[in-house]
């Protein structure tokens, strides 16, 4: 009898590990304070979403609020291209609303006449939108809207973060004038 409880013990607390163990890993997104383990979703690697870090806030991407400032987050990628996040704020759970391709004025003289409709010149855009780069001081963020002046960009809406705070409506390209 008394081995029978032993056993039985035993087993409950190998069961109990094993499920502890595997939820662990499956339902903490943050690191546990007990085991200090980054989660999975906290760890660095090199990955296409990671270095989204020149923040950019500027007015007038977003149709049914053109004083509602899109947040963007850029970082260069290959073949001198810089793609921008857009989210509805800076706040650590914001809403991606959409994504904007910066490139050279080379590249965007190489389209044909139909797309080059779709991208808006910098150099006309940055003084209309009230671009501010809010984490640079303002010596960095001169050079940096300096070396964007010669530079095309074309918007990709998800949806209007203006109009409703879900996601929904047509996907759409924003042309700013």
């Amino acid at each position: 009898m008394e081995q029978n409880k032993w056993m039985w013990l035993s087993g409950v607390l190998i069961v109990g590990l094993i499920i502890g163990y595997s939820l662990k890993g499956t339902t903490a997104v943050a690191p546990s304070a007990q085991d200090n383990q980054p989660s999975p979703v906290s760890q660095t690697t090199d990955k296409p979403s990671e270095g989204f870090t020149l923040h950019i806030d500027a007015e007038k991407h977003f149709p049914a609020d053109v004083k509602k400032i899109a947040h963007h987050y850029c970082k260069q990628v290959k073949s001198g291209m810089t793609e921008c996040q857009l989210y509805d704020s800076d706040d650590k759970d914001a809403k991606l609303a959409g994504v904007e391709v910066v490139v050279s004025t080379d590249t965007w003289k190489g389209f044909n006449k139909a797309e080059q409709k779709y991208w808006h010149y910098h150099k006309d855009e940055i003084p209309k939108v009230n671009a501010k780069l809010p984490d640079l001081s303002e010596e960095e963020a001169a050079k940096v809207a300096e070396s964007l002046t010669e530079t095309y960009g074309k918007i990709y809406l998800l949806w209007d973060p203006a109009k409703t705070d879900q996601p929904v409506g047509q996907p759409s390209l924003n042309i700013i004038d």
